[in-house]
């Protein structure tokens, strides 16, 4: 078992100048809050959490303004804000997604001797959620965490695609810039593979982000329509053809985006 590192405490005289003091004042005064979420007034709360009165005002100030703690005026007391609800929820519907997606997922992997992956956006990237592997895949090594880039994947491709057009625009423009000179060359291929997500459901990379594999992806969607996940299934270029993305591995992955997203309407 990996034992964790302990951060070093100020109190031990050791400081980690990695560690933003701000944020992490943040988040104490926030933790300091019980269970039945009492609402409790700066004194406390920097008693409750160790730092001078003016600094526990001005953290409360910034984190009421930002929604994650409400002020009575009345009292000069704080609770804890509905923002704070949205920090746990994305975790837990993160854990719920990936427990409602993985045995269509393994299924998938299975059938196609392949890699199939579980993914959010975040950014210019797609951060990795749940992963399902067969042997022959593993010659790829990416896991759960890893970041993969939108423009130039499968699952990224359909996630633009699937974008209101003046949000996909504008991340493109975000990508001509940093492209920079090498932009003309590759906005045909990604615009070519977006129109082809429109049209088919979901999107190809042919050795477009790591030059021996092959993947598709497809998104899973909210009620309205707004794209929230995607899904993917790919790997070496000799197992995962781009033909046999076309004629098969495709509509089964859009079928299986399509089967998680219908399970998973509430929490979307």
């Amino acid at each position: 078992m990996v034992k964790r590192k302990e951060a070093p405490s100020e109190s031990s005289g050791q400081k980690d100048y990695r560690i933003n003091s701000g944020l992490a004042r943040g988040l104490a005064v926030l933790k300091s809050f019980g269970p039945d979420n009492r609402p409790i007034g700066n004194a406390e709360i920097a008693s409750r959490v160790d730092l001078p009165k003016a600094t526990v005002s001005r953290l409360t100030f910034t984190l009421t303004e930002l929604g994650y703690l409400n002020y009575d005026e009345d009292t000069g007391r704080y609770s804890l804000g509905p923002a704070v609800l949205t920090l746990g929820y994305d975790v837990m519907a993160q854990m719920e997604i990936r427990d409602i997606a993985r045995p269509y997922m393994q299924e998938l992997a299975e059938y196609a001797d392949a890699s199939v992956y579980l993914g959010t956006p975040n950014g210019h990237e797609i951060i990795y959620i749940e992963a399902c592997r067969t042997p022959a895949s593993m010659a790829i090594r990416l896991g759960v965490g890893s970041r993969i880039p939108m423009i130039s994947t499968g699952m990224g491709r359909a996630f633009l695609a699937a974008l209101p057009e003046n949000e996909r625009e504008a991340h493109l423009d975000a990508e001509a810039e940093q492209f920079g000179d090498e932009w003309p060359d590759v906005e045909p291929k990604v615009r070519a593979a977006i129109a082809y997500a429109t049209e088919h459901g979901f999107a190809l990379s042919g050795g477009d982000w790591i030059a021996e594999a092959n993947s598709a992806g497809a998104v899973i969607r909210r009620p309205d329509g707004y794209p929230v996940y995607a899904v993917n299934v790919g790997g070496l270029r000799s197992i995962i053809t781009t033909e046999r993305l076309r004629q098969d591995l495709g509509p089964r992955l859009l079928a299986t985006a399509r089967k998680i997203e219908h399970i998973a309407r509430g929490m979307l």
